[in-house]
């Protein structure tokens, strides 16, 4: 699970100053949920759907401090979790405070990993994981003030009517 690993390199990384590279327990990680879904159109692909579990354990810090690295690893990697809530299939979490002062935190991502069986000329397949596009919202390109099917301007910002 390539999402797994990028999202626990990430918080190791985000969480170092608080000690996540030298106290790894701290840090857990696991998928208790998953599945595989086709979606029955022509070819050999298939989705992972799986809920991540991530636990931060005896935390004496802010939320804040997970929270913000992990909104901005969603919006790379999963962006339409932004916009949702846990309800409505979001990122949901809890915390359970401690005794002293500490507090564990655990966040349920859902997560989804596309998968390709692309046949080989010699007969077989090759496994691929595509990457995952980049959102608009990170494209370093021009912004979407205008927007054309064919000849025909189907969305036009009207703050920036010229641009």
């Amino acid at each position: 699970m390539r999402k797994l690993e990028s999202l626990k390199a990430h918080m190791t990384a985000a969480l170092s100053h608080r000690g996540a590279r030298d106290n790894p327990a701290d840090l857990h990680f696991a998928i208790p949920t998953g599945s595989m879904v086709a979606q029955g159109r022509p070819g050999l692909a298939f989705e992972y759907r799986y809920t991540l579990v991530m636990g931060i354990l005896d935390c004496a810090y802010s939320i804040d401090e997970i929270t913000i690295p992990l909104m901005l690893w969603i919006a790379r990697w999963q962006p339409e979790l932004q916009s949702l809530t846990a309800a409505a299939g979001g990122v949901n979490w809890e915390v359970e405070l401690l005794d002293d002062g500490k507090a564990d935190i655990m966040a349920r991502i859902p997560l989804t990993e596309t998968l390709y069986l692309t046949p080989r000329a010699e007969g077989g397949y090759d496994l691929t994981r595509p990457e995952e596009p980049l959102p608009f919202a990170l494209e370093g390109g021009e912004p979407l003030h205008r927007i054309y099917l064919g000849d025909e301007l189907i969305v036009s910002c009207t703050a920036h009517p010229h641009a």
